[in-house]
């Protein structure tokens, strides 16, 4: 049989802003209709529409790295969001892998050979990869590499490139962290979806080829893109920061690729979709996770991680299917010798899947 990676352990970490469904309803109401919104009825009926799609989004607690009424107090520059980014994510990030180092019996920084970070929310060089590389004494050989710009897909991208990296290297030690500060991005051009949805937060893992250790091992990756969809979903640079574009066609698209595309990731393994009792779906938002367990005919409860972590946390792009894994590890639902598939979506329009057993 062949080996496969483990993951040997899972940490996440959240910013201390925890902002209610209320409270972000009433900043959003400032951000995009101005002080006196009350005072207009063209703004009333705005509010109203915003309420609506605020309440959609079924996220009821999200948690942010800066205190947005400070924050957005006055315009803030494209510049200024990438120095708050390179400050928060340092921070965030290093909180999510030193737990994760210290989860993990046996090995401490310097054993680490490869770091992957994803982050879709902001630039920097040197990057977070090599800032925390020097705050937490990895080695200066460790292999680096940085995913960038590929949305909530990022993490299983990493998972992927490191699933090749732990095949080519047996005895490699690698951590992937994804990080991700979205609040920094907020502006009076923002889609309202994206306003009801996002959040910010890290998550970290560590992959050995240790058979003797305990967590899932990562059997397989899949990755898929519609093409002639690839405008449905858009991360652009601005001067307001990065400004998302979020097409209410992504369900669809989604419905018309998904099943296939799971297929395609299960057959190799004399798999079909029945086989896999854990799905770790990206909590992209309710229209999303419908489509999904209406497509592979899901039960309620085999997407219960995702529509948890969608309501206690929002979506934070990449470290959020992290985040659906822990919670089902933490749960005490997985039970050794079943498999799982992890699911995000992006960019692209991207499909990225991984076949786990635990």
């Amino acid at each position: 049989m062949p080996i496969h990676p483990r993951i040997v352990s899972l940490s996440t970490a959240s910013p201390h802003f925890t902002v209610a469904r209320d409270e972000m309803l009433a900043f959003v109401y400032k951000h995009l209709l101005g002080d006196d919104w009350a005072a207009g009825e063209t703004s009333r009926q705005q509010a109203r529409q915003i309420e609506r799609t605020v309440m959609a989004s079924t996220v009821e607690t999200r948690q942010l790295s800066v205190d947005i009424d400070d924050f957005y107090a006055r315009p803030r520059s494209t510049g200024e969001r990438m120095a708050t980014y390179v400050s928060v994510a340092r921070a965030l990030g290093r909180n999510a892998l030193e737990a994760c180092l210290c989860a993990a019996p046996g090995i401490d920084a310097a054993s680490l050979t490869d770091l992957t970070v994803v982050s879709c929310t902001g630039y920097a060089a040197p990057g977070v990869d090599i800032l925390l590389s020097r705050d937490l004494g990895l080695n200066p050989d460790v292999r680096r590499i940085v995913v960038g710009h590929m949305g909530c897909f990022g993490a299983l991208a990493g998972m992927r490139q490191l699933l090749a990296t732990m095949r080519a290297y047996p005895k490699a030690v690698a951590a992937l962290l994804c990080v991700e500060i979205s609040s920094i991005h907020f502006s009076s051009s923002a889609d309202r979806t994206v306003l009801s949805l996002f959040g910010d937060g890290a998550a970290a893992l560590l992959l050995t080829n240790d058979q003797h250790a305990a967590g899932p091992e990562v059997v397989d990756a899949y990755s898929v893109a519609d093409f002639g969809a690839a405008n449905q979903m858009t991360w652009e640079v601005g001067d307001e920061g990065f400004i998302m574009g979020l097409s209410p066609r992504v369900p669809v698209t989604l419905r018309r690729q998904v099943r296939a595309a799971t297929e395609r990731l299960l057959a190799p393994h004399g798999l079909n979709i029945r086989d896999v009792t854990h799905w770790l779906v990206h909590p992209g938002g309710p229209s999303i996770l419908e489509a999904i367990a209406d497509k592979l005919e899901l039960a309620d409860e085999q997407l219960a991680h995702s529509w948890k972590v969608l309501r206690e946390h929002g979506n934070c792009s990449s470290a959020r299917v992290l985040m659906v894994l822990e919670e089902a590890i933490k749960s005490g639902a997985t039970h050794r010798g079943e498999w799982g598939v992890m699911m995000a979506f992006g960019p692209g329009l991207t499909l990225e899947l991984c076949l786990l057993r635990f």
